[in-house]
């Protein structure tokens, strides 16, 4: 009796309404905090407690929850969409968590280029893993589309194909080198001895690359040697497993449309949509803006669509309960 008491009051607290109010709260704080302290996308002097707020606490909380959920949906045996389908997606978003904090660890911490960091493995586990439980969901829901809606599937993946294209083929801005990242102008005030007031700007060098390295923690560059010949290359099978994703998740909306069962997997394919509206946009800021810093708002859809895999983990279990309620 004592253990079903622990289980209900388990269930109770990650139920689907809770973690709804959770989300708003979260989403309202996220995008306040973007829209506040982002400054415009050109920005070099965000502040250093705001990239680290929205880096390592904005961003990975709400991956944390969200695969703590689909955890618990991967390990119980009375999922509707089966249990491997959630262990594989919780499997993926844990993933972009540890990903993403060596990702920006390489940069935050160590003022290193994040381009070929330890994160890079993470990153791949996420793509691989989360398009083979979409796949998984796909083909365990028996989908069937009409020409119509094929139709629409090729127009968004041609449009998503053709942005990706053009991104990975716009020639880098020629200005990323004229301007130091952390470079600061500072004006020499005229002095107490001097009558002439001096103009000349002074330009505090930034901490060099090979500083940085020199700096950096031994297992911190050994890995950087590993993955950083590999950056590129990388960058590129990211952008092109959004395309996948960004394919699957319209594959999803169109099928699961109006079916109440499936709006677990209608929230997960809005999910992957935020990653791949952030994902566009960080390849595109990375590749024509001098110097980017991130924290631009239109990252926030980072936390959004971790919010969205968490509300998608709570609708699941709620539709078991539900279920085990009416067989009942």
């Amino acid at each position: 009796m004592q253990n079903s008491q622990k289980i209900s009051k388990w269930e109770h607290l990650w139920c689907r309404k809770n973690v709804v109010y959770w989300a708003l709260s979260w989403a309202a704080l996220a995008i306040l905090t973007y829209v506040v302290f982002g400054g415009s996308a050109q920005s070099v002097d965000r502040p250093v407690w705001y990239r680290i707020f929205t880096a390592y606490i904005l961003q990975n909380v709400p991956l944390l929850l969200a695969g703590i959920l689909c955890l618990r949906n991967g390990f119980s045996r009375r999922m509707p969409s089966g249990g491997s389908v959630w262990l594989l997606m919780g499997i993926a978003i844990l993933s972009f968590l540890v990903g993403n904090i060596f990702f920006n660890s390489w940069d935050l911490v160590w003022h290193l280029n994040s381009t070929g960091s330890l994160g890079d493995p993470f990153f791949c586990i996420f793509y691989s893993f989360l398009s083979l439980a979409m796949i998984l969901a796909i083909a365990s829901k028996k989908v069937r589309l009409n020409i119509y809606q094929w139709l629409v599937v090729a127009g968004i993946s041609v449009y998503a194909a053709t942005l990706v294209i053009l991104i990975l083929k716009a020639p880098a801005s020629g200005l990323a080198a004229t301007v130091p990242p952390t470079a600061q102008v500072q004006i020499v005030s005229q002095t107490a001895t001097s009558s002439t007031p001096v103009t000349t700007p002074e330009v505090v060098a930034p901490i060099s690359e090979a500083e940085a390295e020199a700096a950096a923690p031994g297992w911190v560059m050994f890995f950087t040697h590993i993955f950083k010949p590999y950056g590129k290359t990388l960058n590129v099978f990211y952008v092109w497993g959004d395309v996948a994703l960004f394919t699957l998740a319209a594959i999803m909306i169109l099928a699961f449309w109006g079916g109440r069962l499936s709006n677990a997997w209608q929230i997960n394919a809005q999910a992957i949509i935020c990653f791949y509206i952030a994902d566009m946009w960080y390849a595109y800021a990375s590749n024509q803006i001098p110097d980017y810093q991130g924290g631009f708002v239109l990252e926030v859809f980072w936390t959004l669509g971790g919010i969205q895999f968490a509300v998608a983990a709570a609708t699941e279990f709620d539709h078991m309960l539900s279920r085990e309620k009416v067989n009942i």
